[in-house]
């Protein structure tokens, strides 16, 4: 039996709500791959660098596209009980690409990976 459909998917797969939050819907093929272009968007304007270079010690910093994965800067144990897809807001960054192990090792915790890009060179 089908899930049922969302109440605010679009077509073009991602779910808008109404405070402004986004939600790539992953079972949807096009869902799926706004999520791995958001991504792809994320790491390519890191430099093919991991979000949390410089903030984890064990980060080796270097990020091929084989090991990116999406890290929401607003953990769920910090607000962000509900996940945020999108890659700006308000013309800041937000959001990023990452190794697998630096996001896990992240865990809950907020580090603002973003916030040095938005404060100086934004203003």
């Amino acid at each position: 039996m089908a899930s049922p459909r969302p109440k605010y998917l679009c077509p073009d797969g991602i779910l808008h709500f109404p405070s402004g939050r986004e939600e790539c819907h992953l079972l949807s093929k096009k869902g799926a791959d706004a999520y791995q272009n958001r991504k792809r968007e994320m790491w390519e304007r890191q430099g093919q660098m991991c979000c949390y270079h410089g903030y984890l010690d064990s980060c080796p910093g270097r990020l091929f596209w084989k090991d990116a994965v999406f890290a929401h800067e607003v953990p769920r144990g910090h607000g962000g009980g509900s996940r945020d897809d999108r890659i700006e807001v308000d013309g800041k960054r937000v959001n990023g690409a990452a190794h697998a192990a630096c996001n896990s090792l992240a865990g809950s915790r907020r580090i603002g990976f973003n916030d040095a890009y938005n404060t100086t060179i934004r203003q």
